[in-house]
């Protein structure tokens, strides 16, 4: 029966110990991973061999306190408990004069047995509770030690391979370079064309081919500005030794700076710009001020800080145009498409916008004081901070608009606009829903803006 009753016991008390390690050894790897987390991988990478170092010094330290103390045993044991070894041998014999003595009645005789025997058990117990210790030490270093080695071991490799794709990128991205690099090598041989052009264009002007007295082209030569136009497709290109953001044409750009400044008559412009493709073109910081430009397709080219003043751009098709920081005063706009450019700071003062559209337009903090705004399309544009001050609604579409601090005319300027006849302004409901005209006081006079019901 007591072996059957023992069998439990031992059962119970092995679990309990297998808990206990587990929970030693999981609170060891939640302050190891609280100063993973804290310091960071790199860090203690970049400390791993002090880390070996002291790891082996503590070792050596806990294997050399371990080897005097088992040295001097008898000493240790005779301190603390009286006793020289935890041999049990003579256990039963002090637990039998307990109980003889017991039973006599001969309590002082009993008692030095009880300490005695006391002594010797828990002499044994702690020295053998000691050598678990000892073992389980440095079981859970090794363990726990090994543990972080293949961590670092693996955030090492996987740095070698973060390293190795950064390398394939920007392998890569040099590839790309070589690559766009070919297709501008490629494009040289039709700069040669476009030079060969140029120069028959002027020996065609000097010549005073067409009408007399008048710089007009002939229809070879429109036709062959035509074909180069549409030959010289966009591409990514190097500038400042990385590719630019998207893909744009500077040959596009230099072949029209080059007609427009020909001085060519009316006419045959019209007809180039009819048929020509300049979108895409490269067109940053050019000064094209007073030039004509009616019916030119400039989709998606790169105009910013462009000077296009008294520029005749009538009809002309920009959507998606960069046309940051453009100069467009008193520009002819009428019935051009600016659809979904980008107009930032743009300035636009006394511009005629009739019929243009501008839909989902990007307009912040642009310029239209004084501008015609006849019929004129802001269908979901954003114009926020923009100055419409002076300018001429007359049956203006605003729907969906974004016209936050805009600035007006008077605090009366929602209720002056049409709202009935031909002249009415198209998505009226909407700018009186969402936007209030609100005052505000500067240094130089008081402003009127649009804010958003409901914004303080």
């Amino acid at each position: 029966m007591m072996e059957h009753n023992e069998v439990p016991e031992d059962n119970a008390s092995h679990s309990v110990d297998m808990w206990s390690r587990t929970i030693v050894a999981l609170m060891i790897g939640i302050l190891i991973g609280a100063v993973v987390s804290l310091t960071g991988l790199t860090t203690l990478a970049d400390y791993l061999m002090p880390l070996i170092i002291g790891f082996v010094v503590f070792v050596l330290f806990m294997a050399g306190l371990s080897f005097i103390l088992v040295q001097n045993k008898e000493k240790v044991l005779h301190k603390l408990f009286g006793v020289k070894n935890t041999d049990l041998s003579d256990v039963k014999d002090n637990a039998l004069h307990l109980f003889i003595n017991s039973w006599k009645k001969e309590f002082p005789a009993a008692k030095k047995n009880f300490n005695a025997l006391f002594t010797k058990i828990l002499a044994w117990y702690a020295w053998m509770s000691f050598r678990r210790w000892i073992l389980l030490v440095f079981q859970m270093l090794f363990i726990g030690f090994g543990g972080v080695l293949g961590t670092m071991l693996l955030y090492n490799q996987n740095k070698l391979l973060t390293q190795q794709n950064l390398l394939l990128q920007s392998q890569n991205y040099r590839l790309d370079q070589q690559t766009y690099l070919q297709e501008a090598d490629r494009r040289s041989s039709l700069i040669f064309l476009m030079g060969n052009l140029l120069d028959a264009m002027d020996r065609e002007l000097k010549s005073d081919v067409g009408q007399p007295g008048v710089r007009d082209l002939s229809p070879q030569i429109i036709g062959r500005v035509v074909a180069l136009s549409k030959s010289l497709r966009p591409y990514r290109y190097l500038e400042s030794d990385s590719l630019v953001a998207r893909e744009l044409s500077p040959e596009r750009g230099q072949l029209l700076v080059s007609i427009v400044n020909s001085q060519i008559d009316n006419s045959s412009l019209r007809r180039i710009f009819q048929f020509s493709d300049f979108s895409f073109a490269d067109l940053k910081g050019v000064v094209l001020s007073g030039e004509f430009l009616s019916g030119i397709n400039l989709r998606r080219a790169d105009l910013a800080n462009a000077t296009l003043d008294e520029t005749d751009l009538s009809r002309a098709d920009l959507s998606g145009a960069d046309l940051s920081q453009a100069v467009l005063a008193r520009a002819n706009l009428r019935e051009a498409r600016f659809r979904q450019s980008i107009m930032i700071n743009a300035y636009l003062e006394s511009a005629d916008l009739t019929q243009a559209s501008f839909y989902e337009a990007k307009m912040r903090s642009a310029n239209l004081a004084g501008a015609m705004l006849r019929q004129t399309h802001f269908t979901k544009a954003d114009l926020s901070a923009a100055n419409l001050f002076g300018t001429t609604v007359l049956r203006t579409g605003f729907d969906e608009a974004i016209l936050d601090s805009v600035q007006v005319n008077s605090y009366e300027w929602l209720a002056k606009l049409p709202t009935t006849g031909q002249d009415s302004i198209r998505g009226m409901n909407y700018l009186i829903s969402n936007y209030k005209v609100d005052s505000v006081r500067t240094n130089l006079r008081v402003q009127y803006l649009l804010l958003k019901k409901g914004k303080e």
